[in-house]
């Protein structure tokens, strides 16, 4: 297994190990971001049990883990048979971690619940009585995150409140895209993270030689690509029960531009169907992310609107699914890929923008630009700002536009923002430390010679972007 751009995790995980005092970890996130992978890697160096829950039925999960533990024993017995059940089991590496840190872990654990449902009742169990009086650092990872929610993090779970660390296992950022394409010019890295996202999957499956637009037309578009048939396939894993064609109705019609509540339905033939229900469900499983404008008075919820949080997903959503039929069988590859090249700066615009608002919280202040506590995007029925970035007890804020166009941005393309941000403001910037971030892939010189003049004024192109987060 090879880990990319991971030390940050990595770090974490070192940290609570050094403590010495017992931890129950839950580590979730989708499919494809990397859990097994960290944590395997992470695991490598330490004295540990690493158990895979496959799809078998109790009685094999409980003789495969039986063996783990009996491997791991200082001094392995003769063959012993499995433990009587999952309680004895987990008793059983109480001794294991008495007098040193020991890892313990068990990966995709939604597939032992299926398969013996009141697992989680015996960890908390033996949990409470024993283990947590160890050194045991006990780590649980999970993609169903249904499953997690109800038997792990929901306040009714069995082992609420007994995990010490619950952690989420975000993906990659555009920042880490230059380790897997080392060749790649910053516009490139930034149109390559506008298709194929952060899951280290997705990236590890193209030929980081290649161009994008070569990737596009054989890992996505060809039937035999090994990125053409993901989508369905991560849906059926985490749909299983559920009305998979519906959502995925819904996915597409946010995918190709409908955004709130009226548009989604029309687009998606819902009408006389729960469209609460459907978004509700794709937003826990961390499908749908529900943006409300980031007002002036905090707290204010309304116009919520509707996107896809992975730029893949949404990717394949919008090309791919419209016409897998007549690309399965070979037919119309050269015309998607047409209209995808034609695309291109209407593809990445939309991931520019949450690059934009990335940057913003998490780099303001090595930019130059005051700190900012909240990040998102305004618009009213009269005007629309890309980035706004807010901290309301200092009472700054930074309007931000997010340009993915060859023609550059200029003075008068400033003022622009700046009237929208007083509208943002209400017409009166007292007491509030107002500056303006530009994101293009081109800056006007007079709008350079501006900032340069303004320290109120931060310009920021694709290179400088990923130069700020990397070097």
């Amino acid at each position: 297994m090879i880990l990319y751009d991971r030390e940050r995790e990595l770090g974490y995980l070192d940290t609570r190990y050094r403590s010495r005092r017992a931890e129950l970890v839950v580590l979730y996130g989708r499919r494809r971001v990397g859990k097994t992978t960290l944590v395997y890697h992470w695991v490598q160096d330490k004295p540990h049990l690493f158990f895979f829950a496959t799809q078998d039925d109790n009685a094999t999960l409980l003789r495969r883990f039986s063996h783990l533990i009996h491997q791991a024993s200082e001094t392995p017995p003769r063959p012993t048979p499995p433990y009587p059940d999952w309680e004895a089991a987990l008793r059983a590496l109480v001794p294991l971690a008495q007098e040193r840190r020991f890892v313990v872990v068990i990966d995709e654990f939604p597939r032992l619940v299926a398969a013996h449902p009141p697992i989680a009742s015996y960890l908390q169990m033996v949990w409470d009585t024993a283990l947590q009086h160890t050194q045991v650092f006990f780590i649980l990872t999970g993609s169903l995150l249904s499953v997690m929610r109800q038997q792990v993090l929901a306040p009714d779970a069995p082992l609420y409140l007994r995990h010490t660390w619950p952690f989420e296992l975000k993906p990659l950022t555009v920042a880490d895209l230059p380790a897997f394409f080392p060749t790649y010019t910053p516009d490139e890295i930034v149109e390559t993270y506008a298709v194929l996202g952060g899951m280290p999957y997705y990236l590890i499956s193209v030929d980081r030689q290649a161009d994008l637009l070569t990737n596009i037309r054989r890992a996505i578009l060809e039937p035999t690509g090994p990125l053409f048939n993901e989508i369905p396939l991560q849906l059926h894993l985490e749909m299983r029960g559920m009305e998979i064609t519906l959502y995925r109705r819904v996915l597409q019609a946010i995918a190709q531009g409908a955004h709130t509540r009226a548009e989604i339905m029309q687009a998606a033939a819902l009408q006389g169907k729960n469209l609460s229900h459907y978004l509700l469900t794709l937003h826990e499983m961390g499908l749908v992310e529900i943006r409300h404008p980031l007002e002036r008075a905090g707290g204010t919820r309304r116009w919520a609107r509707y996107h896809l949080q992975d730029p893949f997903l949404r990717f394949w959503m919008r090309f791919v699914a419209p016409r897998q039929a007549e690309l399965e069988i070979g037919y119309g590859q050269d015309a998607v890929w047409n209209e995808i090249r034609l695309q291109m700066p209407h593809i990445v615009a939309p991931i520019w923008e949450q690059i934009a608002r990335w940057h913003l919280l998490h780099h303001a202040r090595q930019s130059g630009m005051p700190p900012v506590t909240e990040v998102g995007s305004w618009w009213s029925k009269r005007a629309q700002i890309d980035a706004v970035g807010v901290d309301r007890r200092t009472r700054s804020v930074v309007f931000g536009e997010a340009r993915w166009r060859q023609d550059p941005f200029t003075p008068r393309d400033l003022e622009r923002l700046v009237d929208r941000g007083q509208q943002w403001l209400r017409g009166s910037d007292a007491h509030w430390d107002v500056h303006y971030a530009i994101y293009a892939r081109h800056i006007s010189p007079a709008l350079q010679e501006l900032a340069a003049r303004e320290r109120k004024i931060h310009l920021f192109t694709p290179a400088v972007v990923l130069g700020r987060v990397v070097g």
